[in-house]
């Protein structure tokens, strides 16, 4: 019997959750575990959980979690060099996500509530990362004091990014089957959060 699309979309959803646990193992067992965190670390994460813009908390468990995800952090020297990291990791998600969104396209048949789905989501991602880059360099070029910049409009910034996210979450609400892709989606909500979080109160040039 050839499988119907909803099924091959079902199939690719699960393939995804199974990789991304795989992928999640084999980062734990890689150079015997993750790394200590720093003081920088949860001086930054503690402020994070204290500080979060949103509604729903930023826990400080989640922030060094996260953090600790990326051998970098352990080498940051301060707080900028610190979020560009957590960029990077919220970046590489989006990507492998928005990866995971264009195969399942590929299985789903035209003028289908998950082609329309889907294909939005394609969209939001796409735009997350273009909205990432731009605060990437917004990141870098921040001065504080010397710069006309001011930190609400990276959090600003980082937010957009959360907005197109929060959209695709909307759209999934009519495909209830991916459930993979949707726990996903809610998770690059929560890394959103946690750029806005850790940026919010600091001066990030110190």
């Amino acid at each position: 019997m050839t499988p119907t699309p909803m099924a091959t979309i079902i199939c690719s959803a699960i393939v995804f959750m199974l990789l991304s646990m795989t992928m999640m193992a084999q980062a734990d067992d890689s150079g015997g575990g993750k790394p200590k965190a720093t003081d920088l670390m949860v001086r930054a994460c503690k402020n994070a959980s204290f500080n979060n813009p949103h509604v729903d908390p930023v826990t400080e468990e989640f922030c060094l979690t996260t953090l600790k995800s990326d051998n970098r952090s352990t080498k940051a020297m301060d707080l900028r060099e610190l979020l560009l990291v957590a960029d990077d990791i919220l970046r590489g998600r989006v990507t492998a996500t928005g990866s995971t969104v264009k195969k399942m396209l590929e299985n789903t048949r035209k003028g289908t509530v998950p082609m329309r789905v889907l294909s939005l989501c394609e969209v939001d991602y796409d735009t997350v990362l273009s909205i990432l880059k731009i605060c990437d360099v917004m990141i870098r070029d921040y001065r504080g004091d010397e710069d006309k910049l001011q930190s609400s409009e990276l959090v600003s910034c980082v937010d957009m990014a959360y907005d197109c996210i929060n959209e695709c979450g909307s759209e999934l609400v009519d495909m209830p089957a991916v459930g993979a892709l949707v726990n996903e989606n809610n998770e690059l909500a929560m890394l959103v959060k946690l750029n806005a979080a850790l940026v919010a109160p600091h001066d990030i040039s110190q």
